[in-house]
């Protein structure tokens, strides 16, 4: 039945989309918009396949997020970045500067980078189930070049935890001498600061940016005021590249540090994080290149309050390094291969010190059969000291109908591996609560016996542009998982709560995403985008699969941008719709947000931006508000 419903729901969709791609479009117009819009779907993209590939030539569904379009959003973090792109939903505590993560295809379980360096934590971010990644402290928003989300498991490239999906931030190289000066200030007591420096002499180009962001108490969309939320953040990044003679060697630093004024009640979370990591690329001849990186990522992260669960101190550092090298064989075959090697540390108030050592070699083959057809077979062998060996393949397929059609499909394993928190969390209580009487005695317990999650993933899709002024793309997906890692209630007695890891868990998931882009006219633009998920849990506990009450089965986007010489201004729409989880604020909601960017004179732009327009009531983690109507107002100046 679900099955049968969700192909009903993809039939009536795609007939909204084939009467809205139908509408005539005037010849004079589509000639004038010609020298002002070009075919997305050949942008190069490298997080897909590993190397750069066309857009349309890869065997994904994937979406890039442009320096134009981060830079217009006048966007605080990387969570703010993703939360109206179709097929992700960003699941946040509420509060500014909160965590913060993804979830690709109804999945937490999803490898971020910057730069191809692996962002996850082991041990967990401390919320939104398996998710390993925060994106709200991850990097200064201002050396992004772009983002690339891949969608769909990806595993037999990036290893464990790409099960829902990819996220690779790409940073930004020093193209001319100048300094940028950015300052703002909103509701909220908000103040941000930012100083930028770029530059490049000879064959040395360097990117700084410097970014102080401080927010008191803030109050969500029924006006209710939360004491002791404010937060003082600071970002500061900077990238070093120098060209020698066939290659590049290119250095970046990272530092983050998170505070909130709880500290005053002694109820706190501060986070600090500080990675770096050489890269060199050299190319060998015309047809064979190749990549060594190392890094070095550290996270302390240190909680205090009044249940077990909020007190803890977690210094994280992973160390890594891979390897790669692209070549042509010949006309017909693309060959990437590959060796990783990471460790991850952690010194732990909850479990003391651990480690965890990872070994992987990968393989992929891109094998033009024709010039029109091509397929991609991949392999990926890890070998942990935690969790043992794993082997995943893939097999992806690109058929390359015209110019402006491309149909592609994929199918991967996908495995998941348990977090520090699941496998070593101590044995621990916390008395029940006086303020509410009845209230439980909690119990937890990690489970050093636990195994990775496996399965695998499956996707087909298109992408067309229909003419000069309209693209679009289809995608569906379906996955299934077993062996699912959840912390379950064990406990029979009402007035003792035991709350323990276990591989209980079945998954299935299965959805499709509709996307369009119009150009209107040559200043003026709007995007939709529809997403359906069924994701559905099964536990020891019962007898049928049952929905995911936390995931959205509907997601809409819209989104209309406005560009002239002057002025630059859009409005984003995301609905979330069919939620069941009864803590939920509101089962379904909608979140507009807007932007406008007045560009003064040659040097000095003025900027507004407006978040959640319409002053919702809503949340997306049960039970905790996020932020009502705010706003920031500010003036960015060029050297």
């Amino acid at each position: 039945m679900d099955k049968q419903i969700g192909i009903k729901k993809a039939m009536i969709y795609a007939c909204i989309v084939s009467g809205f791609i139908s509408l005539p479009v005037s010849g004079a117009y589509a000639n004038e918009n010609e020298e002002t819009e070009s075919y997305s779907f050949d942008q190069l993209v490298v997080t897909a396949n590993r190397v750069p590939t066309k857009l349309s030539e890869v065997a994904a569904n994937v979406t890039v997020i442009t320096k134009e379009q981060i830079e217009k959003g006048n966007y605080h973090n990387v969570g703010e970045v993703l939360q109206h792109i179709p097929g992700v939903q960003i699941g946040s505590n509420g509060t500014p500067g909160s965590i913060s993560a993804a979830f690709i295809n109804g999945s937490e379980q999803v490898v971020v980078m910057i730069d191809g360096r692996r962002m996850n934590l082991p041990n967990g971010i401390g919320g939104f189930g398996m998710a390993t990644s925060n994106l709200t402290g991850l990097i200064g928003i201002e050396n992004i070049e772009r983002i690339e989300i891949v969608k769909g498991g990806r595993s037999a490239l990036y290893g464990a935890d790409a099960v829902g999906g990819v996220i690779n931030i790409i940073t930004k190289k020093g193209e001319k001498n100048q300094t940028t000066v950015k300052i703002a200030g909103g509701n909220w007591n908000g103040e941000n600061y930012t100083l930028i420096n770029e530059g490049k002499e000879g064959n040395l180009s360097w990117f700084f940016t410097a970014d102080k962001r401080q927010m008191g108490d803030y109050s969500d969309g029924n006006n209710k005021s939360y004491r002791y939320t404010g937060i003082d953040q600071e970002a500061y990044t900077l990238r070093l590249d120098q060209k020698i003679n066939k290659g590049n060697l290119s250095f970046t630093y990272e530092n983050f540090d998170h505070q909130n004024e709880a500290k005053l009640i002694n109820k706190y979370e501060n986070t600090n994080q500080h990675n770096w990591d050489f890269t060199y690329t050299e190319n060998l001849s015309t047809k064979t290149d190749y990549q060594i990186k190392f890094y070095q990522n550290a996270n302390h992260r240190v909680g205090l309050g009044d249940n077990t669960w909020e007190r803890y101190d977690h210094d994280v550092r992973t160390k890594g390094f891979n390897y790669q090298l692209n070549s042509k064989i010949d006309e017909q075959n693309m060959l990437t291969a590959g060796i990783d090697w990471r460790k991850d540390e952690i010194e732990s108030s909850d479990y003391k010190s651990k480690d965890s050592t990872v070994k992987a070699i990968y393989l992929q083959d891109r094998w033009n059969i024709t010039n029109k057809f091509s397929i991609l077979p991949g392999l990926r062998y890890d070998n942990s000291d935690t969790y043992g060996n794993k082997t995943t393949p893939q097999l992806g397929a690109n058929y390359k109908q015209s110019d402006r059609t491309t149909y592609y499909a994929s199918w991967g394993k996908v495995f998941q591996t348990p977090r520090f928190d699941d496998l070593y969390w101590p044995s621990s209580v916390d008395p029940a609560d006086s303020y509410y009487p009845g209230s439980p005695e909690t119990h937890y317990d990690g489970n050093p016996a636990l195994k990775p999650e496996t399965g695998w993933s499956a996707e087909i899709g298109v992408n067309h542009k229909f003419d000069n002024t309209l693209e679009g793309n289809f995608s569906a997906f379906t996955r299934r998982l077993n062996d699912a890692i959840a912390w379950k209630n064990v406990s029979t007695n009402p007035a003792i709560e035991y709350w323990t890891p276990s591989n209980v868990d079945k998954q299935k998931a299965d959805g499709f995403e509709l996307q369009l882009t119009k150009q209107l006219t040559p200043k003026l633009k709007t995007s939709i985008g529809y997403n359906y998920l069924h994701v559905r849990n099964k536990t020891q506990y019962d007898s049928d699969f049952v929905r995911d009450k936390n995931i959205a089965d509907e997601t809409w986007n819209i989104g209309m941008s406005y560009s002239s010489k002057k002025i630059n201004a859009d409005i984003r729409g995301t609905a979330a719709m069919g939620r069941t989880n009864s803590e939920f604020i509101e089962k379904s909601y909608w979140l507009w947000d807007a932007n406008l960017n007045y560009k003064l004179d040659k040097s000095n732009t003025a900027f507004l931006t407006v978040n959640n327009i319409l002053d919702k009531y809503y949340d997306t983690a049960a039970g905790k508000p996020c932020g009502g109507r705010n706003y920031m107002i500010g003036l960015k100046t060029i050297f």
